[in-house]
């Protein structure tokens, strides 16, 4: 087992942290809807529509972020604001002339 060598949970540890550091804009979007549940249960706020408006911040700052970084990364405003897919997921082939996979 991993957890029986020596420095092993330190290093697990430091794996962790740059996992989250690689998803620093989930975790940023993250922050205001906790405040508005946290204004929402201080001030006795119905949890329907606290819950929605929460969703709505969440959509709108991910959906604004991603933009933004298509656009630095060299998308044309249609393309950044369209794409569904990050790099990763990108199709590995392309189409030929009659339709046919080509790799």
């Amino acid at each position: 087992m991993s957890a029986h060598r020596p420095g092993s949970a330190l290093r697990r540890w430091r794996q962790l942290a740059r996992a989250l550091l690689d998803e620093w804009p989930v975790i940023v979007a993250c922050w205001p809807t906790v405040a508005l549940l946290l204004l929402a249960g201080a001030f006795h706020w119905p949890e329907p529509a606290v819950t929605s408006t929460g969703l709505l911040l969440n959509t709108a700052l991910l959906f604004g972020w991603g933009t933004l970084a298509a656009l630095r990364a060299g998308c044309r405003r249609r393309s950044a604001v369209a794409r569904r897919r990050g790099r990763g997921d990108r199709r590995r082939h392309r189409r030929g002339e009659r339709g046919h996979q080509v790799t």
